[in-house]
């Protein structure tokens, strides 16, 4: 319950105490008042009946006392007229029973009104001849204070709804800078360090407004120096200092990632660009005016390419490499056009120019496929375009990357089968503590088994579940299968497990309100459960990334990153949505043991991780001497053949 509601409820609860009281007080003093009135009624009445009955009885006339008597009792105010000799006999008697038709036979029941008779002697000189008794009648009574009653009590509800609305909306205000620091505290938690906008008027609440700030704005100037060191050790590692783009090196680790995975696309194009008579130019010129030059055609390629290419490079001296996934037809011949056009236009600009030429080569690739084989395509259709004209373009296609449409219907046909015969294989590879190689996650990855009971690799029927969208469902069978293998106790109890989901999982609404479904109905177990997400798809769609992390979450699982390290725009969406764990790209950490630049871009991820208190794993693991590396590092976990190959689930 929130403070504001609580303070809310201890307040109405006072006033609704103090009302009651009011009402129980009033109602009291009503009554009390009543009962002193039918008292003196009746003793008024019994008084002024006594000085007729007086001649009445002096001449012993019965008839005319009961005259008297009936004419009094008559009026109907009460209940009981009696009047006795000297001796006690009765002489005359009226009584009316008791009516309460003004008021409900539970509230006569709750609040009794006493009656106290009024008695006057009956006297002729000094001679006393009877008593009077009168006792009025309380229906009357009954009735005003029933009316009394429900007319205080509506005066009290409206009087407590009043206190209620004005109680809200005084709380409301004053507690509205709470608001905010909740708000803050909740994104300071998710290491987001926000500032609070408001200035509270308390003086408590301010003083704690201007603390937050100020260690949040500390916090945040930290991470963002760790997150720009980062950067700048990337970029020393991984981009071309002339033209800005990614050097070699990084195309080779990012290429080969993709290459090795198979979950985020289902076919890719490479562009490769080779400037011609750059080394005359150079010559003539001199070296700053061609790396003017190529950073002028780098320009031109970004402004064409920018928003499609997953990897712009420059992959040699005079090289420039371009990578797209998933690219249609139509856009190949777009984006080929259009950069051929401004990079002859970046040419004739440059003065001296003249003689400087380009070629063009492409060629598809798809996942599984060796990059080396990929590249030697992609350089055999420079070779072609330069042999055909100046500036030309080439582009070159095997059979393997022709995929005819009876193929992918059939590719269609037996991943469908093997979903609904439920042939899907899970195979478990360990995540161990570096210091003392305990194993604390299970890793599930799967694969397909034909109807020959055959298995079909992930290579092999992703890009195909790709493009049929049917990755959702790959993704619902793995993770039902896991939970089953959990229950029976095929995976460890004591361990957390930790399943892949694709980029095109995330972003179905379908899957996210199954997931949810099923979260919620296995309660507690789902802390057990980790879901990852490749760096490809948490920084190309974050925002799905920001529901699926949100929603597992909520039920206790983690939400973490796969091949972290590359993905210049994964250090940028780390501070809008922090992970959980991270997992090193294994191509990074295979590479940090062999290049300083690369084990110092390694370091700076490590330290930028333990700023956000998100844990790290390295992946693809060896050896011991890379375990002794990370260790010296201060990475936490490791996953790799040295510590376990990846087997079937039993």
């Amino acid at each position: 319950m929130t403070l504001r509601r609580q303070l809310f409820v201890v307040i109405c609860s006072i006033f609704f105490v103090i009302l009651a009281g009011l009402l129980l007080l009033s109602i009291s003093s009503t009554r009390d008042y009543l009962q002193q009135q039918l008292a003196s009624h009746a003793q008024d009445a019994a008084t002024s009946l006594s000085y007729p009955l007086a001649s009445a009885l002096a001449q012993n006339d019965k008839v005319l006392a009961e005259v008297q008597v009936a004419s009094m009792f008559d009026r109907g105010y009460y209940q009981k007229i009696e009047v006795r000799a000297a001796d006690g006999k009765v002489i005359v008697s009226k009584e009316m029973p008791q009516q309460f038709a003004g008021a409900p036979q539970w509230f006569v029941d709750l609040l009794p009104i006493s009656v106290q008779p009024g008695e006057a002697f009956i006297t002729s000189g000094w001679r006393q001849l009877g008593k009077a008794l009168v006792l009025s009648q309380p229906s009357i009574a009954y009735t005003h204070l029933w009316h009394s009653v429900l007319a205080i009590c509506g005066w009290m509800l409206l009087a407590f709804l009043v206190a209620l609305v004005l109680t809200e909306a005084l709380l409301r205000m004053i507690l509205k800078p709470l608001k905010h620091i909740e708000d803050a505290t909740l994104e300071i938690s998710s290491k987001r360090f926000v500032q609070i906008g408001v200035q509270p008027k308390a003086r408590e609440l301010n003083r704690v407004v201007r603390a937050m700030n100020f260690m949040s704005r500390r916090i945040s100037e930290a991470m963002n120096a760790e997150a720009a060191r980062a950067e700048t050790y990337r970029r020393e590692a991984y981009v071309d200092s002339v033209t800005g783009l990614d050097n070699r090196r990084s195309f080779d680790l990012r290429f080969n990632q993709l290459l090795d995975d198979a979950t985020e696309f289902q076919h890719g194009l490479l562009i490769t660009l080779e400037l011609d008579q750059i080394k005359a130019f150079n010559n003539e010129f001199g070296y700053g005016q061609g790396n003017q030059l190529l950073s002028s055609v780098a320009r031109s390629a970004q402004e064409v390419m920018g928003d499609y290419a997953a990897i712009l490079s420059r992959s040699g001296g005079t090289s420039f490499t371009f990578l797209f996934l998933d690219a249609d037809e139509d856009l190949q011949i777009a984006v080929t056009g259009a950069l051929q056009t401004r990079v002859i236009q970046s040419i004739a600009d440059s003065k001296g120019a003249e003689t400087v030429s380009f070629n063009v080569g492409c060629t598809l690739f798809r996942a599984g496929e060796t990059g080396h084989h990929v590249l030697a395509r992609a350089d055999l259709a420079v070779e072609r375009a330069r042999q055909a004209r100046r500036n030309g373009l080439a582009f070159v296609k095997t059979d393997e990357q022709e995929i005819t449409s009876a193929g992918s219907h059939s590719w269609r046909t037996i991943i469908e089968e093997a979903l609904a015969h439920n042939r899907v294989g899970l195979l478990l590879q360990p995540v161990v503590t570096l210091r003392d190689g305990v194993v604390v996650q299970q890793e599930v990855t799967s694969r397909l088994i034909d109807a020959q009971s055959s298995p079909i690799t992930a290579a092999m029927f992703m890009p195909m579940a790709l493009r049929h969208q049917l990755m959702p469902n790959i993704d619902q069978a793995v993770i039902s299968q896991a939970l089953a293998a959990m229950r029976v106790g095929s995976i460890a109890a004591d361990v957390s497990v930790s399943l892949n989901v694709t980029a095109q999982s995330m972003a179905s609404g379908e899957f996210r309100s199954w997931l949810e479904t099923l979260l919620r109905s296995i309660g507690a177990e789902a802390r057990r459960l980790s879901f990852e997400v490749s760096e490809f798809g948490y920084s190309r769609d974050l925002d799905a990334c920001t529901s699926c992390a949100a929603l597992v979450r909520k039920y206790g699982a983690k939400f973490g990153v796969d091949h972290f390290g590359l993905d210049p725009e994964a250090l940028k969406a780390v501070r809008v949505l922090t992970p959980d764990f991270i997992k090193l790209n294994g191509n990074l950490v295979r590479e940090a043991a062999d290049s300083a630049s690369s084990r110092e871009h390694l370091r700076s991820i490590i330290r930028l991780a333990a700023s956000l208190d998100v844990p790290v794993t390295a992946q693809n693991i060896e050896s011991e001497a890379v375990v002794n590396m990370l260790q010296v590092d201060h990475v936490t976990y490791g996953q790799g053949y040295y510590f376990g190959a990846p087997t079937p689930l039993p």
